[in-house]
């Protein structure tokens, strides 16, 4: 069976639960006005819903894994990659689609900040009738079955790329979570619980697992990206008491707690809520994997790292490290040095790195607001104490590292 027949038995399988349609278009569409032989309506789905920027951005980066988008309506929209060798030789696009019911009022208000013509605008309206309302989760399981129809390759969940408007300072990441059955969801959420419990870098197979059985909490207030940020709160609060299990102290967990909320609830759309998420989970696993591997250090000393955790985002005088601990600035130097392997200096420039690592990876903060945000005092000085603890500038790590 050859692409095309395995593509439309995937759309006649999908559109037995949803009316979705599953196009296709060469990759000149991108470049170009369309042939005498494209489909009449692709202009209006491709450009005037603003997918193009992505899809050529992704296309640029080589990247051959599917791509979940979505745009400023609050549309869904998943694309799949048809490569012929290192040439591609079509693009596959299955949507739009809802993952909530979003109001026509939202949708109208939302249509004023394009250019349209009245009739296109009227057009527009009448697809939003016509636009069937699909968990999130259910589209990533559509993504994972159109880029194996394309390659005859499995993926997994987790393979998944996601897009977002550029030139946005996000936090990234999501995990936006529905479904009618509870069964085996307890036993999937608590395999993933322990994983994060443990500090176990295979967190996110597990979470995979639940989020292919469950969408999040069973409730619908017809705003998707609004259902995304609950989820995402949910999960957070799960994981911040989590990590106080695996080791983390409660004052780290519950201020990354509050820290995480603000940066969830400052998303613009799914994708952004989906990468904050990723970010916070990475964040969380690391610091439980730390604290295990900090077992010999005293508690002195274990709260004057808690103490430089809180504060990262500052310049922390050394003189208010040694209060944190009770000992004069030169004793504490000494026993800090001895019980960690690293000079203070050392340890907090290692720990702004890591911070820095997954703002880097996981948001679209620039270069310059990291070095802000962490206190690094100039631009230079960020670049080259990064360079020095990684081997890589900022951006080569970005580049080597995005989830956004």
């Amino acid at each position: 069976m050859d692409i095309q027949k395995r593509l439309d038995l995937l759309e006649q399988l999908i559109r037995c639960c949803y009316d979705i349609s599953l196009r296709s278009y060469p990759p000149q569409l991108l470049s170009g006005p369309s042939g005498p032989g494209q489909s009449p309506d692709s202009d209006s789905i491709l450009i005037l819903l603003n997918l193009e920027t992505h899809l050529q951005k992704h296309i640029s980066e080589k990247d051959p894994h599917p791509l979940f988008l979505a745009d400023r309506l609050g549309l869904l929209w998943i694309a799949g990659f048809e490569y012929e060798g290192s040439s591609l030789e079509r693009i596959h696009v299955l949507g739009p689609a809802y993952s909530g019911r979003n109001s026509f009022q939202v949708i109208r208000r939302k249509l004023e900040e394009h250019n349209l013509s009245v009739a296109v605008r009227a057009r527009m309206f009448r697809l939003f009738e016509h636009i069937p309302v699909i968990p999130a989760n259910q589209l990533f399981q559509y993504a994972v079955m159109l880029h194996y129809c394309i390659t005859q390759r499995r993926i997994s969940t987790n393979d998944i790329r996601f897009a977002q408007e550029p030139g946005r300072i996000s936090s990234s990441s999501e995990a936006n979570l529905i479904t009618t059955e509870h069964r085996g969801i307890w036993m999937a959420e608590q395999e993933f619980m322990n994983m994060l419990r443990e500090g176990n870098p295979n967190y996110l197979d597990a979470l995979a697992r639940s989020s292919s059985m469950s969408n999040g909490p069973r409730f619908d207030i017809g705003d998707s990206l609004r259902a995304a940020k609950s989820t995402a709160i949910v999960l957070l609060t799960l994981c911040s008491r989590v990590s106080i299990e695996g080791g983390v102290s409660p004052a780290v967990a519950y201020t990354l707690n509050d820290y995480y909320m603000q940066m969830i609830e400052d998303c613009q759309d799914i994708v952004e809520a989906t990468n904050t998420c990723n970010t916070m989970l990475a964040d969380y696993v690391q610091r439980v994997r730390q604290s295990k591997a900090d077992t010999l250090v005293s508690p002195q000393i274990r709260s004057v790292c808690d103490y430089i955790s809180l504060h990262i985002r500052e310049k922390i005088p050394m003189k208010a490290l040694a209060r944190e601990a009770g000992y004069t600035e030169y004793y504490f130097s000494h026993k800090f040095k001895q019980e960690v392997g690293l000079s203070v200096a050392d340890y907090i420039k290692r720990e702004k790195v890591h911070r820095a690592k997954l703002l880097l990876s996981g948001t679209k903060m620039s270069i310059q607001e990291i070095s802000d945000e962490l206190a690094f005092g100039s631009r230079s000085y960020f670049s080259s104490t990064f360079q020095k603890e990684t081997g890589l500038s900022p951006t080569d790590y970005r580049e080597q590292n995005r989830r956004t």
